[in-house]
């Protein structure tokens, strides 16, 4: 029997359909799909795998009505059905940073090209498209810290100018959590306390520490699980030991956990902020302390505002400091940090530092002085010669007994005497210099070739000082009588 064309037609495409529904059904119980369109927290897991020893998750979800693999309803008369794409297999993460992560899977057969969409758990339930590779494998960028993400990639393939895009399968992860930041010490003495700034995505945080005890390994010390205690305060320490600290931010996810890079931190015991004074004259400050037995020096730094805007002064191995010239009336604020060159490694280990503020004095004692003149510091045991603003000379002397009666006069003075060579003579005693420059009464500066050059500096004044003028070395002496003259003020404080 002949049977007519159009029927046949209806005939081949009913069994094409019937043959394509067929394929369908035992391709997607294969592969795990399911009938639903990824959205947060959804997707099969039928082809979960392990990545870094967790459950990071591989899901095949399934290609939504009329994208490949859809052949219902194509007819026999010429027409091709839509090629059928196979689903991305065995997606691994390969790296990956607080920025970025970088994938990798199974080529498909066939395929032109991979779609690659994300989903920011932790802030949207929409995926987004990230991009189209031509590889088996893509980096993802500009992606967020300590964030958990749904990776969906599904193959596709360009046939008679059309795209066909297949299952999609998921990967989940998520990027390295943030290194912490803001670490800094708190305290410094028979107590070690540090802090940072939170992660407000992190579970916790992890403290390794590294002492003799250790034999210098880091050990884990304390575990926190709380992303709100941003604070470590260690009690078990002996004054003068060296600790060091290592702070790591972790998050758990899948069942294990994913870890930032370290920060660290190192401790002296004891190595604490000194308590220092501040004076101001003639555009300067002047910082002075007692020196911290743990101490082999000091950084100064300054600002005009005390949260931001540090800079380092200098430094200095002594136990006082002098500014460079400041804006005369403008408010600096101040510290001091002590440091001590630890170990054979040579490791600068800095200790806690306390913060204070001064206002710049332009001159001294209420009075103008001038870009010339000559400043004496008693607590620090210290001249200076500045010529029209320019230092030309600094020395370490030995000033007035400090016994109440031989003390060098505080004030402002001017030199109304000079004499080269000149003998001196008091009560018991008379002396010869090679140069004089006196400033109040019989008061004055010169040389003290009769003292060891060991004796200026530091606290020689304090039970063998002067009768109440300032010894001062030969050679810083000369340079000051040979670049001043009479009326060249002296600042005393």
């Amino acid at each position: 029997m002949r049977i007519p064309k159009r029927l046949m037609s209806v005939f081949l495409a009913g069994v094409i359909a019937a043959a394509s529904v067929s394929a369908f059904t035992v391709s997607g119980y294969a592969a795990g799909q399911t009938d639903i369109e990824a959205r947060h927290g959804e997707g099969s897991e039928a082809f979960a795998e392990t990545d870094e020893g967790f459950g990071e998750v591989n899901s095949i979800l399934a290609a939504p009505s009329g994208k490949a693999g859809d052949s219902l309803g194509a007819e026999a008369d010429g027409i091709v059905a839509a090629p059928v794409v196979g689903n991305v297999r065995n997606i691994e993460k390969t790296s990956f940073e607080p920025d970025y992560i970088t994938l990798k899977w199974d080529k498909v057969s066939g395929a032109s090209g991979y779609a690659v969409y994300y989903l920011d758990v932790d802030s949207s339930s929409s995926y987004k498209k990230y991009t189209d590779v031509t590889s088996n494998t893509v980096t993802v960028k500009n992606l967020s810290h300590t964030t958990q993400y749904y990776f969906k990639i599904a193959a596709y393939i360009n046939q008679g100018g059309k795209r066909y895009e297949g299952n999609a399968t998921v990967k989940k992860t998520a990027t390295q959590p943030g290194r912490v930041t803001g670490l800094d010490s708190v305290r410094s003495s028979d107590v070690l306390e540090f802090e940072w700034n939170r992660n407000p995505k992190a579970t916790g945080y992890k403290i390794y520490r590294a002492c003799a005890k250790t034999d210098a390994e880091y050990v884990l010390y304390a575990t926190i699980r709380n992303n709100k205690t941003t604070s470590f305060s260690d009690r078990n320490v002996e004054e003068g030991r060296a600790y060091y600290y290592r702070v790591y931010a972790f998050r758990e996810l899948y069942g294990g956990s994913y870890t930032s890079t370290r920060n660290e931190i190192y401790f002296i015991s004891g190595l604490c902020a000194p308590n220092y004074t501040m004076t101001s004259q003639v555009s300067r400050v002047s910082l002075s302390w007692n020196h911290n037995r743990y101490a082999h020096g000091y950084d100064i730094y300054y600002s005009t505002s005390r949260n931001s805007g540090w800079s380092k002064l200098g430094s200095t191995t002594r136990n006082f400091f002098n500014t460079v010239r400041l804006t005369d009336g403008k408010t600096y604020y101040f510290r001091v940090q002590p440091y001590k060159i630890n170990g054979g490694s040579r490791t600068k280990v800095e200790g806690t530092y306390a913060t204070k503020y001064k206002t710049v004095t332009e001159g001294a004692y209420g009075s103008y002085v001038g870009g010339t003149y000559i400043e004496v510091s008693l607590k620090q045991q210290h001249i200076w010669l500045y010529k029209n603003r320019k230092l030309i000379t600094e020395e370490d002397v030995v000033t007035g007994n400090d016994d109440g009666y031989h003390n060098t006069p505080k004030g402002l003075y001017s030199v109304y005497q000079r004499s080269s060579p000149a003998t001196l003579s008091g009560p018991g005693y008379t002396v010869s210099v090679n140069y004089w420059m006196g400033f109040y009464g019989g008061y004055g500066i010169h040389d003290s070739t009769w003292r060891p050059y060991s004796d200026y500096g530091g606290s020689t004044y304090k039970g063998d000082g002067s009768h109440g003028c300032v010894n001062t070395p030969y050679s810083c002496v000369r340079t000051i009588y040979n670049n001043t003259g009479y009326g060249t003020k002296v600042v005393i404080y």
